[in-house]
């Protein structure tokens, strides 16, 4: 069961890479045009929401099919893109 969870876990990199780093996109590049508009900064939340969606139901399938501890380690990506979401 653990070299199910360490494969589940390096295949996921791949797809939790691709998500926060169209988290970290979608919130830089909102924040840039924020800045050259000179108005507050406000966090891109359907962006961040739909990114942070896709990492929890990732997780859910994966502790569905009881590899518990890669669905446990869902929650690194799922709380980068979260504090992405704080204004």
């Amino acid at each position: 069961m653990k070299w199910r969870n360490t494969i589940a876990v390096l295949a996921l990199l791949p797809v939790n890479a691709l998500a926060v780093g169209y988290g970290w996109l979608a919130a830089g590049m909102t924040g840039w045009a924020a800045n050259w508009d000179e108005e507050p900064y406000q966090p891109p939340l359907p962006e961040l929401g739909t990114a942070c969606g896709v990492v929890a139901a990732i997780g859910a399938a994966l502790w569905w099919a009881r590899l518990r501890r890669a669905a446990a380690l869902q929650a690194v990506p799922l709380l980068a893109l979260a504090t992405l979401m704080i204004g």
